[in-house]
């Protein structure tokens, strides 16, 4: 089998954060770069998205096209496109792939990045050649990226604004991109049935079920996991690995390892997304 590894740039959920108490995952916003045979796709575009760029220019100098898959667009998903050095390279081509709405366009999102008033770059300042690629979420038809990966996609409509979960395969391995989900009753059937057997699912684990129900500020609603509902999707999906991902900002890693461990008691394949880890899918 062709090597099928990925890399966790970015596992933070809202808004960066950089203090002590979050240096060991990491405090960038959602990335995930998946690479097998030379070739890489990524998840999401937040602000790992700038290290995952680095890292590419670094170890893949060859490599001129990108491919970003995008859940939603949320600023978090978003955010690290204008920092992305590969934008800036007339050498490179970079497609971006997501379902549109008449509310968030995606050309126009995208480009409003670069331009005023959150920008002084303008579109004239993009030197790469940028596609954009709109996913119909009816149709749900395969992207294939080169013979490398087959990119499958389903959207999940809560929170409202809706969010593409994605299934990247290489051969008869597959890893599923669940970020942004909130399931208080597990997955739909159809959802279940798009996951199962996944040899990796990446899922949102926002919050611990005391903040999720809090009777104080409660987050129910809010379009995002508890980490027993991650355990449950896992399970029910019947995935060989869990990784806990998109931690709430304000959760340090002694948190998110709490988090691990209460996972572990229900469901011992789980794991916890750690910036610049790599790992491979045997």
């Amino acid at each position: 089998m062709k090597d099928f590894k990925f890399i966790f740039f970015g596992v933070r959920g809202s808004y960066t954060v950089s203090n002590k108490h979050v240096a060991k995952y990491g405090g960038n916003t959602a990335s995930v770069l998946v690479e097998s045979d030379n070739r890489v796709i990524i998840l999401d575009a937040g602000t790992g998205l700038i290290t995952a760029g680095n890292y590419l220019l670094q170890n893949k100098p060859k490599l001129k096209k990108i491919d970003i898959f995008i859940s939603h667009l949320h600023i978090d998903h978003i955010q690290g496109i204008p920092f992305f050095e590969p934008v800036f390279d007339p050498q490179f081509e970079i497609n971006f792939y997501c379902n549109e709405s008449p509310k968030a366009p995606l050309e126009k999102t995208i480009f409003s990045l670069f331009n005023l008033p959150l920008s002084p770059i303008g579109n004239e300042g993009i030197k790469a050649k940028i596609n954009f690629n709109i996913l119909d979420v009816d149709l749900k038809k395969t992207v294939h990226i080169d013979k490398t990966f087959a990119v499958d996609f389903i959207k999940e409509n809560h929170p409202i604004s809706g969010v593409l979960i994605y299934r990247v395969s290489v051969g008869k391995k597959f890893i599923v991109y669940a970020t942004d989900v909130e399931s208080p009753n597990g997955f739909s059937p159809e959802t279940t049935a798009f996951i199962s057997g996944a040899d990796v699912l990446i899922h949102d684990s926002m919050y611990f079920d005391h903040d999720y129900y809090s009777p104080h500020h409660p987050t129910a609603g809010y379009g995002h996991s508890t980490v027993t509902m991650a355990v449950q999707n896992a399970i029910r999906c019947a995935v060989n690995k869990l990784f806990l991902f998109h931690y709430n900002p304000n959760y340090s890693d002694t948190d998110v390892e709490k988090m691990r461990d209460e996972a572990r008691e229900k469901f011992p394949g789980t794991y916890l997304s750690e910036e610049l880890e790599q790992f491979s899918i045997k």
